[in-house]
């Protein structure tokens, strides 16, 4: 399927957690966009150098003050896209949309390609709402369970928010890297959850800290 964007290809990220940002960057590398800046709020802005509106605005969900932070960046940058990552309440974001000047709503639970796919519709003028998947409403029973992680399991899951490659924990923590997949699995398997990023996004969710 082929998308055309309107604008350069090039996307700000505008995340308050870093693990999210570095999966959104992640995904990103695998397609035609190519990332300007990935900041951790407004107050960064000013920071980048003047010149072509970016296509696409991808801002986390949890940012304070939503809708005076979506108005700032309509104003720098009016030729843009606004996409929020990581909503809740999807459904109820649509309707807020108009208002917020939001052009599109997605899950970071969506497959990479879904993602992608849904980014590109956006930056081509399309507004894009999907409603929440399966995966969120898995998320949300295991929310509700509770589950106990052991002390080195949360040591683990701390420096996967972190943004740590497996090599990098096992060296961090001294262990051995086929023990930190262990730990990662037995995470996944208590969480709920199918991958790095969801694992993370349930541990702030939950105030699980190491």
């Amino acid at each position: 399927m082929c998308f055309t964007m309107s604008q350069n290809g090039t996307v700000l990220i505008v995340h308050e957690r870093k693990f999210m940002a570095l999966y959104i960057i992640s995904v990103l590398e695998k397609s035609d966009f190519k990332v300007l800046a990935s900041l951790s709020g407004l107050d960064e802005i000013e920071k980048l150098p003047s010149g072509e509106d970016p296509a696409l605005c991808i801002i986390g969900s949890g940012t304070p003050n939503l809708s005076g932070f979506c108005t700032d960046l309509r104003i720098r940058f009016p030729a843009s896209h606004l996409v929020l990552i990581d909503a809740d309440g999807l459904d109820e974001m649509e309707m807020l949309a108009q208002d917020l000047g939001i052009d599109g709503c997605l899950s970071i639970d969506l497959a990479p390609p879904l993602l992608l796919a849904g980014l590109h519709l956006v930056a081509a003028g399309t507004r894009c709402f999907p409603k929440a998947d399966d995966a969120d409403r898995k998320i949300e029973t295991f929310r509700q369970q509770r589950p106990t992680l052991t002390p080195r399991e949360k040591d683990v899951l701390a420096l996967i928010g972190q943004g740590m490659a497996n090599k990098v924990i096992a060296r961090e923590l001294d262990i051995s890297e086929s023990t930190v997949k262990a730990h990662l699995n037995a995470v996944l398997r208590k969480t709920g959850t199918t991958n790095r990023t969801q694992a993370a996004r349930w541990s702030f969710e939950n105030g699980q800290r190491a």
